[in-house]
């Protein structure tokens, strides 16, 4: 009844969320979906792509193709500052680089996202206005930046296009998930990846067993230490292209809890201490707090 009730509160029309799933001890305990929508219905992620991005560079660490602790590989910043700048700055967000993430009016995220063909350059054209390491700024052009860098490291499209899937979204069997390219065929790895409820929560198991799925480990245990570290001047709120409870926003939920965060309520929260996945999926924002607390409560 408890868990009902939690999973009810954010389905009021004003909350307008689509769909619900919590998963205790590697079981589906609770699952529903608003009208008109299903276990088979794709849902947009937007920023909960930027966690798929960092996933696929843990994977890349761990296989030993790329160094997160590397200056990021760009040509055009060999000559200035910005040659310090490393992808652990891009991954935590504090490159120091100048970028306006404002979806209220025209700016850097929307230029990029409804003009660009090319999404991976906007961010790497920006000059720096603080020193990589000592300001925390969210950025979705930074995403895109790491999608670049990703192709490039991989060596040719078909196999950065093929190696998201081979090593990930396939191996754990996340079938429905599309991730949309640019013009130019990278990933939108800031915004648009689609994928059913159900698949979006086998990405937070896969975090809940560190990087173990079935006997296969896809990324070391390490790596889940390495995504929650907070990033300095992030307020304990920011890892690495991953959301923290670390400073206790959400202060009835432990404060080890992380998760992938996208526009408007989308949400892969990943609560180690209860063995619990919690997926929302929707069209506003709710108090997370309340939601998460009826869930912890009705397991205890």
């Amino acid at each position: 009844e408890k868990l009902d009730s939690a999973v009810s509160s954010i389905f009021e029309n004003s909350y307008q969320t689509r769909a619900v799933l919590v998963l205790y001890k590697n079981q589906l305990i609770a699952e529903r979906y608003g009208k008109g929508f299903t276990k088979d219905s794709r849902m947009l992620g937007w920023s909960m792509t930027k966690s798929i991005l960092s996933t696929v560079y843990g994977i890349m660490q761990y296989q030993g193709k790329l160094s997160v602790q590397d200056r990021a590989p760009i040509l055009e910043w060999e000559n200035d500052d910005r040659k310090e700048i490393t992808l652990h700055n891009l991954l935590q967000m504090n490159s120091g680089l100048a970028w306006d993430e404002n979806y209220d009016k025209i700016s850097d995220v929307t230029k990029m996202l409804f003009l660009e063909d090319d999404m991976t350059k906007m961010q790497q054209k920006q000059q720096l206005i603080d020193s990589p390491n000592s300001s925390w700024n969210y950025s979705s052009g930074t995403s895109n930046l790491l999608s670049g860098i990703l192709r490039q490291k991989l060596g040719n499209q078909q196999e950065y296009l093929d190696y998201w899937y081979r090593e990930l979204i396939d191996k754990i069997g996340m079938n429905s998930m599309i991730i949309e390219t640019d013009v130019k065929g990278h990933y939108v790895a800031s915004s648009y990846a689609w994928a059913t409820p159900r698949d979006w929560a086998k990405f937070g198991l896969l975090y809940l067993h560190k990087g173990s799925w079935n006997g296969t480990q896809i990324f070391s245990p390490d790596w889940v230490d390495y995504i929650t570290k907070p990033t300095p001047t992030s307020n304990n709120s920011y890892g690495a292209h991953f959301w923290l409870n670390t400073g206790k926003k959400m202060k009835d939920v432990s404060s080890n809890m992380f998760y992938a965060d996208g526009y408007q309520g989308q949400r892969v929260y990943i609560l180690p201490d209860q063995e619990m996945v919690v997926v929302r999926l929707g069209l506003k924002n709710y108090n997370e707090n309340k939601f998460l607390k009826g869930i912890i409560q009705s397991i205890q």
